[in-house]
């Protein structure tokens, strides 16, 4: 059996056909089109969008006056939603930024309450020579250490209470057992 890749008639062959009488090259033949189906489905899509786009204006019963209108108000509306939003979010910032402020300024208080109590317990001459030690929390101060007698730890609550900003004082002062004996027994 003898089988040839090449056909045994030349028109059936593919390329350009050459007609060996007149001369002539002919041109291979087109290739045969196919139905694609997608085509017709976005045309008859398109068509159907453009003609839902007249038939909306058709019917519509405002007039271009009135269509711009309303798209004006309804664009002022959300321009003022946006701006109260913006005002919502200033107003917390700010009272956020106020409750900062606050607290930074009972700390700075704290600190200076403090600051000024060890300076009144540094100028007494009777409480210079104790290490008392002071700390303060909002506004209520707490005294620790040792004091030399009962009547030194009474001067360090009175002089606790003198600054401004000082809503209670805490002594916590210790009085060795010897000196407050001797302080009680004196008359």
């Amino acid at each position: 059996m003898v089988t040839s890749s090449t056909p045994l008639d030349p028109r059936l062959a593919p390329g350009p056909a050459v007609d060996a009488e007149r001369g002539v090259v002919r041109p291979p033949p087109l290739p045969r089109r196919r139905f694609r189906p997608w085509l017709w489905l976005a045309t008859a899509g398109a068509g159907a969008l453009i003609g839902g786009f007249l038939v909306s204006g058709y019917y519509e019963t405002a007039t271009l006056g009135q269509r711009l209108d309303a798209t004006v108000e309804r664009g002022e509306s959300a321009v003022r939603s946006a701006a109260e939003g913006v005002q919502q979010s200033a107003q917390q910032a700010a009272d956020a930024g106020a409750a900062g402020m606050g607290q930074a300024a009972l700390a700075l208080s704290d600190a200076g309450i403090t600051a000024s109590i060890k300076a009144a317990l540094a100028a007494d001459p009777a409480l210079s020579a104790l290490q008392i030690d002071v700390s303060t929390r909002q506004g209520v101060v707490r005294l620790t250490g040792p004091a030399a007698s009962v009547d030194a730890r009474d001067r360090a609550t009175v002089l606790a209470r003198a600054p401004q900003g000082v809503v209670d004082v805490k002594n916590e002062l210790v009085v060795p057992p010897a000196a407050g004996a001797a302080a009680s027994s004196t008359p």
